[in-house]
């Protein structure tokens, strides 16, 4: 949490803070210029939604910068072993709940490492919409990163003939790969995969890969993964991370579009929407069972018994 100076109501934030965003990607390239420009580009989006907390170009450059406005709180310092790493919170305008986004910027084993966590004041009775941060779109744009052998890109990726299937099933199986896979299929004969592939691919970069597979290498999934991973047309099946391929199907959900008229626009922007929650949720869910599991969160669901 970051220390607050001023009488806002970002400085009284008495519920706990539910995390709603994570994502960990590591550059591709053994360079400083990765962790510059993703610091720039964290600055930017900052003066793009709060120019308030940013009045002047020195705060960029400086060691520490702490500034608040009305609702509004950034603190931004320099880290040890040349790493960076910046907090901004804010109250919603008509809402209830006080948004946080914590960005870290480093190096492991001479690679930079990019990490941003959002959370928000835990409101039960108000209905939450969750979207990653324009950050981490810019981050995926405008520098190389990878998730094991792989680009992080914003664009879905076609599995359409024997060489691209082994590559998405090598991608699937790979200890290495820390983002989930949503795989789409398409009905022959037709375009639909129950979602616009491209908008999905931009509104989950930095959180999933999306790939699409076409109906000559969909059938050719399920042999190799078994029947209850297969992909199905015009659903999602979304690949977990951090879990083993021959784990429970619960691990590797297949998401359906249940909305009527799943092939109108308004009808695929829903369950676009409907996924990309879902991935949001499973970015964070190692943080929640860890607090769950918590001995202070323990102590407190003992007490309420």
């Amino acid at each position: 949490m970051i220390a607050h100076s001023a009488p806002h109501s970002v400085t009284t934030l008495q519920s706990p803070i539910r995390p709603v965003v994570y994502a960990q990607l590591r550059g591709a390239q053994r360079a400083d210029t990765t962790g510059r420009i993703a610091r720039d580009l964290a600055w930017q989006w900052v003066a793009s939604k709060w120019p308030r907390l940013l009045t002047s170009a020195a705060g960029m450059d400086s060691d520490h910068y702490a500034r608040s406005a009305p609702g509004q709180k950034l603190v931004a310092a320099s880290q040890p072993g040349g790493g960076w790493a910046m907090t901004v919170a804010f109250d919603e305008r008509q809402g209830s709940r006080t948004w946080i986004t914590h960005v870290e910027i480093g190096h492991v084993n001479g690679l930079p490492r990019l990490s941003l966590q959002t959370g928000c004041s835990a409101q039960i009775d108000a209905p939450l919409m969750v979207a990653p941060p324009r950050l981490l779109g810019s981050w995926i744009e405008r520098l190389e990163l990878v998730d094991g052998p792989v680009g992080v890109i914003s664009e879905p990726r076609s599995v359409c003939d024997p060489d691209q299937l082994a590559h998405f099933l090598a991608h699937v199986t790979s200890p290495a790969r820390t983002l989930p896979i949503i795989a789409l299929a398409n009905r022959p004969g037709t375009r639909f995969f129950g979602v616009d592939p491209a908008g999905l691919a931009t509104a989950v970069r930095g959180l999933a890969h999306v790939a699409c597979l076409s109906p000559e290498v969909s059938d050719d999934v399920a042999e190799h993964l078994g029947p209850h991973l297969g992909v199905v047309a015009g659903a999602a099946r979304i690949y977990g991370a951090g879990e083993a391929i021959a784990a429970s199907s619960r691990s590797h959900p297949l998401v359906r579009n249940h909305h009527a008229g799943g092939s109108s626009p308004a009808n695929a922007g829903a369950f676009r929407r409907q996924l990309c929650q879902r991935i949001c949720a499973l970015s964070v869910r190692h943080l929640v069972d860890a607090a769950a599991s918590s001995p202070q969160t323990r102590s407190r669901q003992t007490a309420d018994a």
